[in-house]
């Protein structure tokens, strides 16, 4: 189970005297479908799959028991946040350092977020890719049933309703 290894490796620092000198970041590559969508897999680019956790724990630097749902990261963002935070220069990359965020709760967060699927290992010419703000989500695959879909994740955050065809959203599609 990953809590009791988790836990194990959080009981280790202390009991070297190590965890007041150890930023912890847990997160994960993907989500599962776990039945939402009718899917049980991760090749979708629904939430389920695309929200990972980002847990960073580092007593007296890092609040403890803050919760932040609502600024988007990204698993790109861990090497440029564990090298700012050790103070190691690193070359460009598509991430960020999270350090500002995670040490400022009123820190702006990236306006938006972009993710790629490759959904059948056969086919590599077969494309998914989503750009999600903090409302909206825009799913475009290079062919399919559904080959575009548009999510309003405030009104809808089950992703139910397909808004793609819906003309009081174009202009959110126009800036997507």
């Amino acid at each position: 189970d990953v809590d009791v290894q988790v836990g194990r490796i959080l009981d280790t620092l202390q009991e070297c005297g190590l965890e007041e000198a150890t930023l912890v970041l847990f997160t994960s590559d993907h989500g599962e479908g776990m039945a939402a969508h009718r899917w049980v897999v991760k090749l979708m680019l629904y939430e389920e799959p695309t929200r990972v956790p980002f847990i960073v724990r580092w007593p007296g630097v890092v609040p403890a028991g803050a919760v932040d749902d609502e600024r988007l990261v990204s698993g790109v963002d861990v090497l440029p946040t564990l090298c700012d935070y050790s103070g190691v220069e690193y070359p460009e990359v598509t991430g960020i350092s999270l350090k500002p965020l995670i040490e400022d709760p009123q820190a702006p967060g990236r306006p938006f977020l972009v993710a790629e699927l490759h959904p059948d290992t056969e086919d590599l010419e077969m494309q998914g890719r989503m750009l999600r703000d903090e409302r909206y989500k825009y799913i475009a695959f290079s062919r399919g049933r559904d080959p575009e879909l548009l999510f309003d994740l405030r009104e809808d955050p089950g992703e139910t309703r397909n808004l793609v065809r819906d003309p009081a959203l174009y202009t959110e599609l126009e800036r997507c």
